[in-house]
């Protein structure tokens, strides 16, 4: 069973030590894979920009642990909070890498081949929803640093979740704003690198 892993133009500049401009010129030329949003941002085929690495030799300029792409996990339906993650990793400061999967029973299969630093599932999914993929996530065996967030289109305030999401759990109202996701992701960052030493 294949994962969708999708990056935006600006990772996938940094990536490969290329100009935007550059990058969107291999998409048009076919040579990356992607495809558009409905706002016109280009969406690359993670595996598109790997095939390409190992075609034209690329090699990431720092291989370093900490100064690695943070990866985040989003189970979703819906691409707006991939949106979101992607503006994200439009600004300065955060290297974000974003593997977005519409399924839980599929994120659960390939979680480990995945090991993200953040795991975000909307709570309101069919079949496995996000509350069972959150508590399974958090009672296995991966690492305790994994953060997690429950999305949910239902005030925060208003529900009590308390009881049914694992403990230190964010559980955050779509639609999720860019900024609250900087700062989130800022802070993820700098734990990482805090426990690297």
């Amino acid at each position: 069973m294949s994962v969708t892993e999708f990056c935006g133009t600006t990772f996938a500049a940094k990536k490969l030590g290329l100009s935007v401009g550059a990058v969107q010129a291999l998409v048009e030329k076919n040579e990356l894979k992607a495809w558009k949003t409905d706002g016109g941002h280009r969406r690359i085929s993670m595996q598109s920009l790997t095939d390409y690495q190992k075609r034209f030799g690329h090699i990431e300029g720092d291989q370093k642990e900490r100064h690695s792409p943070l990866k985040v996990l989003l189970v979703d339906e819906s691409a707006e909070t991939f949106n979101a993650i992607q503006n994200v990793g439009q600004l300065a400061g955060i290297l974000i890498e974003c593997v977005w999967i519409t399924s839980a029973l599929k994120a659960l299969i390939n979680l480990n081949t995945i090991q993200p630093d953040v795991l975000i599932a909307d709570l309101s999914m069919p079949n496995v929803d996000g509350y069972e993929l959150l508590r399974t996530v958090r009672a296995s065996h991966l690492p305790q640093a994994l953060a997690l967030i429950g999305l949910t289109i239902v005030d925060p305030a208003e529900i009590n979740t308390l009881e049914s999401l694992p403990a230190h759990t964010a559980l955050v109202q779509k639609p999720v704003h860019a900024q609250w996701l900087h700062g989130y992701f800022a802070s993820q960052v700098a734990l990482r690198r805090q426990s690297l030493g």
